[in-house]
Order: C-alpha cells, then sequence, then structure tokens
C-alpha cells in the first residue's frame, strides 16, 4: 500500500476501535507513518502545516507514553442507574464533554460564481477551492459553584482558488486568487447560577478579521459580537432562556432577539436550540460517540487592507450563509477526539461594500452557487475521570 493508504487505514483502525485494544506498538506504527506522510503531503512553507504537524505529532506521542503505562479508560462505558433517587436518574445521560483543543480543516469545491457591479465590468468563474483551516483554544478562569467562565483564543485561515475566469483581471479574482483571509480571535464566555435555578449566560468575542492583519486600520478590522441570556433550568437535563445578540452572522452588524432551549429528553438524544442562530439534534448512542444534525447561519465581515478598486480606498468583504450538516464525534483515547462532517451551503449574502456599521449597498455583489462541504477535526477533551470528579465537586 502507499504512505497516504496506509495513514488512512490506521486512522479508520483507531477511530473505529477506539482505544479498546490499542497498544503502545499501534500508536507507534502510526507515528512512523505519520512522518513519512507529512513529507510527502504538507507543504511545509506554510506556517499553519507545520503548526498542524507538530501539534499532530505531540498528541501522539503523548498516546505513547499513555498507553505504555496502561492508563486508559473505558469507552464503551455504560451508565449503570444503581440509585433509586428520581433526580439522580434524571441526570444520567451520554452527553459530550467540552473541547479544549480543537484543529479543523474544512473544504467547499467546485461551485461557481459570479461578479456583479456597476462600478466595474461583470465576470464570471468557478471556485476550484475554499479552504479553510482553523485552530480553537478554551481554558477555564474561574470554575466554582454557581460560577463559571471560560476564555478561549483561535485563528482562521481561509484560502480561495479560481479558474475558468471570463475576465482574469477583474479586480475581485485578482485580488483573492490564491489569497487568504485571515480571523485572529479572543473568546469569553461566563456562566452564573442565580436563585430559583434561574441563570445568566453572556458571551463577548473579539476579533481582527482582514486580508492582512495589522495596527494599520486597526478599528475598521476589529469585530466585535456578544450575547446575553437569561433562563431557567427546570431539571438536570433542561433549560429555556431569553436575550439579546449582537453580530456579523449576517455580513453586517445585527441586532437580534435570543431564544435558547436545551433538553436532554432521553439517556441518547438531545436537543440544543439557540434560535435564530442554530438548531441542533444530538443522537449518542455511548459516551464515546455522538452524531448530530444541525442547521444553522454562519456569517462574518473582514476588513480588506488597500485598494483593490480606483475610487476606494478601503472596502469590506461580507458574507453569509444557511448551512445544514450531519458531524460524527468519534472517541479514540478517552481526551482525543476525531470529528467528521458533511453539509449543504447555502449562500445569504456575499458582498464588497465599503466601511460603515449600517452599510448595506454593494459594490461588487457576488452570486455564489449552491454547494457541498466537508470538516474534519481533531481535538482535546477533558478525561473522563477527571471530568466525572469536577461535575462531582461542582
Amino acid at each position: 500500500m502507499t504512505t497516504r493508504s496506509n495513514v488512512v487505514w490506521m486512522l479508520v483502525t483507531l477511530i473505529a476501535r477506539g482505544n479498546d485494544h490499542i497498544s503502545p506498538v499501534n500508536f507507534l506504527s502510526f507515528e512512523i507513518i505519520l512522518l513519512k506522510f507529512g513529507f510527502v503531503a504538507f507543504d511545509f512553507s506554510s506556517v499553519f502545516s507545520r503548526a498542524f504537524f507538530g501539534i499532530c505529532w505531540l498528541i501522539l506521542s503523548l498516546l505513547i507514553t499513555s498507553a505504555s503505562y496502561g492508563q486508559q479508560t473505558e469507552t464503551d462505558e455504560r451508565l449503570t442507574i444503581e440509585s433509586a433517587q428520581p433526580i439522580m436518574k434524571a441526570a444520567e445521560r451520554y452527553k459530550p464533554r467540552p473541547k479544549f483543543i480543537e484543529l479543523e480543516w474544512q473544504s467547499l469545491s467546485n461551485f461557481n460564481m459570479d461578479a456583479l457591479s456597476d462600478v466595474v465590468e461583470n465576470s464570471d468563474a468557478r471556485v476550484t477551492q475554499n479552504l479553510i483551516r482553523q485552530v480553537k483554544l478554551k481554558f477555564p478562569l474561574i470554575l466554582k459553584e454557581g460560577m463559571n467562565l471560560v476564555g478561549g483564543f483561535g485563528y482562521r485561515h481561509e484560502q480561495f482558488e479560481f479558474d475558468r475566469v471570463s475576465r482574469p483581471d477583474h479586480p475581485f479574482y485578482s485580488r483573492f486568487d490564491d489569497k487568504s483571509l485571515k480571523r485572529i480571535m479572543s473568546s469569553f464566555y461566563l456562566k452564573k447560577d442565580l436563585e430559583n435555578n434561574r441563570f445568566l449566560f453572556a458571551f463577548l468575542n473579539n476579533s481582527l478579521n482582514s486580508d492582512e492583519p495589522q495596527f494599520r486600520n486597526f478599528f475598521d478590522q476589529l469585530k466585535s459580537s456578544f450575547a446575553l441570556v437569561y433562563g431557567k433550568r427546570s431539571n438536570p437535563n433542561k433549560e429555556v432562556g431569553y436575550g439579546l445578540s449582537f453580530g456579523y452572522d449576517l455580513g453586517q452588524p445585527t441586532v437580534f432577539p435570543l431564544f435558547i432551549y436545551n433538553h436532554d429528553f432521553s439517556l441518547h438524544w438531545g436537543l440544543e436550540l439557540l434560535l435564530p442562530k442554530s438548531a441542533k439534534l444530538r443522537y449518542s448512542p455511548s459516551n464515546a460517540l455522538h452524531l448530530y444534525a444541525t442547521a444553522e447561519v454562519q456569517g462574518a465581515s473582514y476588513h480588506v487592507q488597500d485598494s483593490i478598486l480606483s475610487g476606494f480606498d478601503r472596502l469590506e468583504f461580507r458574507r453569509s450563509s444557511l448551512r445544514a450538516n450531519l458531524t460524527v464525534e468519534r472517541e479514540i483515547y478517552d481526551w482525543l477526539w476525531f470529528g467528521a462532517t458533511a453539509g449543504y451551503r447555502l449562500p445569504l449574502n456575499l458582498f464588497l461594500s465599503e466601511p460603515g456599521e449600517n452599510r448595506r449597498d454593494s459594490i461588487i455583489e457576488l452570486d455564489v452557487r449552491t454547494s457541498v462541504y466537508y470538516n474534519f477535526s481533531i481535538f482535546i477533551v477533558p478525561p473522563a475521570k477527571l471530568y466525572k470528579r469536577a461535575k462531582g465537586s461542582g
């Protein structure tokens, strides 16, 4: 078999088995193959590729160390309800653990795009690749009874490639072909318990969004979003809340009301609503496997440095889309998980305009066709024993 085939076969084997029957020899074999694969498949001239490969190498090295000491936990652990207390029975559910570190790779390809404008001539092209790579990190700042504060950082890198461009000198295609859009993010999540099973949830995100993030035009690149929700927890597995949100989910800044409804209504099934932004149905056959069906609105706004059109010194690239997808998340080894998503994207807004929080006029409007996309991720969660201990003490 080829090196790439060996990598795929070994990864599928590890995911399928979870941490059952996995020995240090398995991980060592995969690590050797990954090293060969890295020099074949990775472009090491890219900082992101070097960082991604380094993190994967570190994870596998840790797995070898953990396996050599025999510190395995049961992944397909069955939850036995031995207590006769109703509240204990209600609390038993198969639920995903929170993600601490996540590496994502997403690809959309082979869809058509028309650039329409009254300023320059119209042009059409085919998008051969829309590649997105993302790293996210979350860490606890305050974890105590009645209040949790979590911080986070992230970096997102998006790249386009075009062909069959009807006008190769068109400013949009010449500027963004094989170029990138970048987002550097920081975020905070606060959940505070109040009296009578009430709670308060707050979210704040700040990011620098640009094709070239830098201190010049800093406030044009700075994009902030927040949400504030007040709710009630009916029981350990059901909560309802109402609030307000501000963000760029529709491409331009928008304020809209929020309704949340989280309900784990059986051992295996759960529903998460964050309307009008997202809806997610979860099925968990065990603590080691979670399946999701999701519909969500995603959007962003990027500041474009320097001029790409005569007479316009600064521009904003704004976009939003409606996405529907199916996701599977599988435990590989206690704290190490793998995720795969297949979905369908319906563009809502995609255009270039002048800066301005309330501007909706477009200089170049992009008519983009629907497309299929794929997403793969590797992420780290708290070890099962540590997570159970933390929940028990909270």
